[in-house]
């Protein structure tokens, strides 16, 4: 029989989820809220294509215009999926439909909340080097100072998403450092590996190429390492907790998430899936 451990015991007492608990939780709710951010961002360039006249093409990791879209056309395309993130994540922000709950619904919804949110601020901060918006940047042929403009609100949108995430963690866990390390750092220390591993996957078993979708070299670079960025959050807000002081509404999650890994099952096998692509116009 397993011997629960002094932590555990704690927030038993307590009614906090245990700190194992509070880390496999996490994790599952990071790798899917990740995946929902970025299946709404690529819906929305794939949408928009099809739009445009075009015929899109959807796979795991973005979409295919055939033929390929040019001038203002890409770029209203291209902007569309940052722009989607943007309000999605700030609607999501803004209802947290299941904030007094705690549960691993909640979990999973501002996961999904401030990953949209980052999704929609990297594109500025990589602005003067690939993504989205050089791209769109570029079909327009604005000047290169522009670019740079924008990474500079990139970096202040970074530490805006970091510090919501400072004040959801400080509200599930409290101000204790363990706790919040379990929620914030190592969560996204073991999801980076398992996302680079099914991105990995994803180009693999893919019938095209990140450079067949109009990408350059820093954008195939940037599908790769994907997760790792748009989830950099989590670790960058426990530089940010004197910054933020907010009641605890402790996080009652069950040890095993079932319903997430069930979906979490689901959005990898859709994304395999997506090898050969979903056409649409």
């Amino acid at each position: 029989m397993a011997t629960a451990t002094p932590s555990d015991a704690a927030a038993a007492g307590s009614g906090r989820a245990g700190i194992a608990a509070v880390v496999l939780n996490s994790v599952v709710a990071l790798l899917l809220g990740g995946a929902i951010a970025v299946l709404l961002h690529n819906l929305g360039q794939w949408v928009a294509g099809a739009l445009l006249g075009g015929r899109s093409e959807l796979f795991a990791f973005g979409v295919r215009h055939l033929p390929p879209l040019t001038g203002r056309d890409a770029a209203v395309a291209a902007l569309t999926g940052p722009l989607l993130s943007l309000l999605v994540g700030m609607a999501m922000q803004i209802l947290q439909p299941f904030r007094y709950r705690g549960d691993f619904a909640h979990l999973l919804w501002i996961w999904t909340a401030c990953s949209s949110l980052m999704l929609a601020t990297v594109q500025l901060l990589l602005a003067p080097i690939g993504g989205d918006l050089a791209r769109a940047l570029t079909e327009l042929g604005a000047p290169g100072w522009l670019a740079w403009v924008a990474g500079v609100f990139g970096v202040l949108g970074v530490f805006s998403v970091a510090r919501e995430w400072a004040i959801h963690s400080t509200r599930l866990c409290g101000r204790g450092l363990a706790r919040l390390l379990c929620f914030s750092l190592y969560p996204w220390l073991v999801a980076v590996p398992a996302g680079l591993l099914l991105a990995w996957a994803e180009l693999t078993v893919a019938q095209v190429k990140a450079s067949d979708l109009g990408a350059g070299p820093v954008d195939e670079v940037l599908v790769l390492f994907a997760l790792p960025a748009f989830t950099a959050f989590a670790p960058l807000s426990l530089l940010l907790l004197n910054r933020v002081l907010e009641l605890e509404e402790p996080l009652e999650v069950r040890p095993v998430p079932v319903a997430g890994l069930i979906g979490l099952a689901v959005v990898v096998g859709a994304g395999l899936a997506l090898a050969g692509g979903v056409a649409l116009g």
